[in-house]
């Protein structure tokens, strides 16, 4: 049933005529993950590699993870869903913010999938905005209270 509904993911072309590469979304995930990451949205190299997190963000998120490329790119292991599954596009002052309608359309239908999840991990505002009930105003604000 995951199969099919991340086949379903990887052929979206809701938003593909405001896309400046066009879609191409990434997720990884497996009924099996017991780690969720939601991040942003992927950037220009994960557009082009369609492998989550392979930039420098990833090479410094599997690190402090303590991670091995092997086990952060296991999906029985990892899942990893941004807010935002396609290239936004570039922005004035980095890349824009991740698409509005990916979580709304797919990410309750993934996360149905996911039984065995134990721990999220909520990477940046809009992941922490979209799934945080207290929703704290800045980054420093969440880490302060953490």
């Amino acid at each position: 049933m995951l199969e099919q509904l991340l086949q379903q993911v990887r052929a979206c072309k809701r938003c593909e005529p405001e896309l400046p590469l066009g879609a191409n979304p990434v997720i990884q995930a497996s009924p099996e993950a017991k780690l969720l990451i939601v991040g942003q949205a992927p950037g220009i190299r994960v557009h082009q590699s369609s492998i989550p997190w392979n930039d420098p963000s990833g090479d410094r998120l599997r690190k402090w993870l303590q991670l091995s490329p092997e086990q952060f790119y296991d999906p029985k292991q990892i899942a990893i869903m941004p807010m935002g599954l396609c290239y936004p596009g570039k922005g004035s002052s980095g890349d824009l913010p991740p698409r509005k309608e990916c979580a709304p359309l797919w990410h309750e239908k993934i996360l149905e999938q996911l039984p065995n999840i134990g721990m999220t991990l909520l990477i940046g505002q809009y992941a922490q905005n979209h799934y945080r009930q207290d929703k704290p105003k800045t980054l420093t604000e969440t880490v302060r209270e953490w």
